[in-house]
């Protein structure tokens, strides 16, 4: 069993599951993780894999989906993010998709927690193994790079309208 971001518990889909990807970095995961024939939906802000999500229909935006597209798809699942996506949003797609996974990385180190739950979710604890294992090596050896820099205040600015930044909490 697999809990995510708002406390779901998520037994494992298996080898039929269909998944919408609300989210454009988890449709990246989603293929990093061998799932690419498995995604039949995403959003237009998903566009890498560009080459293989060139045949995956867009169902709409990420604050905004089209019901009548996702349901046409008939998902099993639907992933979506606290920040990415809305709370109405997500009421909506529970009348349409029977499982819901909800995510919500606030830190770089909490994806070692993503990559397994999409990875135990959809049988594919291995790679999600294999992700983990180059993640944390890159993790360490950047935090080992930034220690031994001096601290420096910046404002990373992440979209525009409205605007929002990358910071400390986010």
């Amino acid at each position: 069993m697999f809990r995510d971001a708002v406390g779901t518990v998520h037994a494992p889909a298996g080898p039929a599951a269909r998944i919408v990807s609300l989210v454009p970095s988890i449709t990246e995961l989603l293929f990093d993780l061998g799932l690419g024939p498995q995604v039949v939906g995403r959003t237009h802000f998903c566009v890498h894999p560009a080459e293989r999500l060139a045949a995956v229909p867009s169902v709409g935006g990420t604050k905004k989906v089209s019901l009548r597209k996702v349901t046409a798809l008939a998902p099993t699942h639907a992933i979506l993010n606290v920040e990415e996506n809305t709370r109405e949003m997500a009421d909506a797609l529970a009348g349409v998709v029977p499982h819901l996974i909800v995510t919500f990385p606030q830190a770089p180190a909490d994806n070692v927690a993503l990559y397994r739950l999409i990875g135990g979710v959809f049988g594919r604890e291995a790679a999600a193994d294999t992700l983990v294992a180059r993640f944390e090596a890159a993790l360490a050896a950047l935090t080992a790079a930034a220690s031994a820099r001096p601290t420096r205040r910046v404002l990373y600015l992440i979209w525009r309208d409205p605007w929002m930044a990358a910071g400390p909490d986010t």
